[in-house]
């Protein structure tokens, strides 16, 4: 599954290693980031906060795992 290596961050460090994650990985923001965050909150899996301007998702971190632990 593609989100297997955040779930693996989770499980070992929590919602902040999912977060520094992404960060790495897609940098702080950009269209990217947006992707893969949509794709993590369209799952089900997880919970994830965007922040909008003009009407438009610009920023998002994830804020809880909802998957099976």
């Amino acid at each position: 599954m593609p989100d297997d290596d955040f779930v693996k961050a989770y499980r070992a460090a929590g919602i902040r290693a999912v977060n520094d994650l992404l960060s790495t990985r897609f940098g702080k923001s950009g269209p990217a980031l947006m992707r893969t965050l949509d794709r993590m909150h369209d799952s089900g899996k997880w919970d994830v906060k965007f922040q909008y301007v003009h009407g438009q998702a610009d920023f998002g971190v994830v804020i809880a795992y909802l998957g099976d632990d």
